[in-house]
């Protein structure tokens, strides 16, 4: 149930009561003037008062058309505008869709990641793939590589070169990827990819057949 404002509602009282006033000042006039008959001064006062009664509602008709004219006007955009619903605003439905994937550049390539590599040992083929260790906001490249099929890089035979060459913190190393896939890219042009990244950048773990 909603609540009557009073106050919100004033004016329309004030008007219904002037409306009220010179109704009343309406029949006494008439009043005035039915009883009268004979007496020229009591006609002269009923016809004054009927007079000023019309001359009264008149003024608060048009009072009242003014009022409501600029109430119309001042509130005339919202009219237009769509209610406000309640509650909270829905979700957006981007937020259903899984982040952006980040890249990180090494040589001319732009790799996958870097993921933390204590949860993204396991990685599938092929792909040619750098460990990194991360050294405040910078990463470092430790070891780069390239497998066909699969491999479970806590267990690679390098593992421990990573760890000496990033202060023994697992927690620093990283994994980035550059997908390779078989219909694009033979097991030559991964190698040659391979090889041309240590050749840039000399990783300080050298290239050893990864455990699969």
């Amino acid at each position: 149930m909603s609540i009557f404002d009073f106050f919100k509602n004033l004016p329309l009282f004030v008007f219904i009561l002037a409306f009220f006033v010179v109704f009343v000042i309406f029949l006494f006039g008439g009043f005035t003037l039915l009883r009268a008959r004979e007496d020229e001064e009591k006609t002269e006062k009923g016809r004054r008062v009927l007079l000023n009664s019309l001359y009264s509602l008149f003024i608060v008709l048009l009072i009242t058309f003014v009022f409501f004219s600029v109430s119309y006007l001042l509130r005339k955009g919202e009219v237009l505008q769509p209610p406000i619903t309640s509650g909270d605003f829905p979700l957006s439905p981007a937020s259903n869709f899984p982040p952006a994937p980040q890249f990180v550049e090494i040589g001319k390539y732009y790799f996958v990641g870097p993921f933390l590599l204590k949860e993204n040992d396991l990685i599938g083929g092929p792909v040619v793939y750098a460990v990194l260790c991360k050294n405040n906001e910078e990463y470092d490249i430790m070891y780069i590589d390239e497998v066909e099929k699969r491999a479970q890089l806590l267990r690679h035979s390098q593992y421990k070169c990573w760890l000496n060459n990033c202060n023994q913190k697992l927690k620093n190393l990283y994994l980035a990827v550059l997908w390779t896939p078989l219909d694009k890219y033979s097991s030559k042009q991964r190698e040659k990819i391979q090889e041309e990244l240590k050749s840039e950048i000399n990783p300080p773990c050298p290239l050893v057949e990864s455990n699969t």
